[in-house]
């Protein structure tokens, strides 16, 4: 079983209380980490300036994942800057062209702006996070399951079981403060893993990466693996490598 990740990869120039580093990044990274360290098949797509294709690809296959980087007019670069909450994020440079089609068992369309927006998409299963469409303000796909973070939108919880009327599954992540998950008519809640992290670049890339294997690869159940998910991050977070955090994970329902 191939899982599919679609997005541009990035130059992000992460600015904290400390100082600023540039780093490559973007969700098919964090993602392809994650996905090859737990053994599963991985290929990327997206688009990227010709001068750092060979740095990511590299980059990719090193860690097991086949990339399908296609040369564009630049590369995807950001300025996320930590210093507030939510994060600010500011668009410093986009390529003109866009991803055309994205196929494989399970896609996960992980835009960082509009790259997805005209893409002709096909898989067994949808999963998409929600972050570049809504940075672009892009139409919202269609997906089997949504994920999108206090960083991208502020919502209620009435908000969330809105959003589970168009899609099966609905996960919406707090940080360190949790996250919600609205399955089957039904919201939950799990905690996450208290750490004191000033730089949380990629965690929703890791969360989403996890869940979509252990839910739709390991066949757990969509809260199970929201947890296990939840103890990959906070394992990412703590070493900056795909281990597991073991914390107690609570899982409780939530009347809306």
């Amino acid at each position: 079983m191939e899982i599919t990740i679609a997005g541009n990869p990035t130059i992000d120039i992460i600015i904290t209380n400390t100082g600023a580093v540039r780093r490559y990044g973007g969700s098919i990274y964090y993602a392809s980490l994650v996905l090859s360290a737990l053994g599963a098949k991985v290929k990327v797509v997206g688009v990227a300036s010709p001068d750092v294709i060979s740095d990511i690809t590299k980059a990719l296959r090193d860690i097991g994942v086949e990339p399908v980087i296609e040369p564009a007019d630049v590369t995807t670069t950001f300025e996320l800057d930590y210093r507030t909450r939510p994060r600010s994020v500011r668009l410093v440079a986009k390529p003109s062209r866009g991803i055309e089609a994205v196929t494989g068992d399970i896609v996960i369309l992980a835009p960082v702006y509009d790259e997805l927006s005209g893409a002709k998409v096909v898989g067994n299963k949808i999963v998409a996070d929600l972050q570049g469409y809504l940075r672009a303000k892009s139409p919202l796909p269609d997906a089997d399951l949504v994920h999108f973070s206090y960083d991208d939108m502020q919502v209620t919880l009435e908000e969330i079981a809105r959003f589970g009327k168009r899609w099966p599954t609905v996960v919406y992540t707090l940080g360190e403060e949790g996250a919600y998950i609205f399955h089957a008519g039904v919201m939950y809640y799990i905690n996450s893993a208290r750490l004191n992290i000033v730089d949380a670049t990629g965690s929703g890339d890791v969360f989403l990466a996890a869940l979509t294997y252990f839910h739709y690869v390991k066949s757990l159940d969509i809260i199970d693996a929201a947890c296990e998910a939840s103890k990959i991050v906070a394992g990412f977070l703590a070493t900056r490598k795909v281990v597991k955090y073991d914390f107690p994970c609570v899982k409780q329902v939530v009347q809306v």
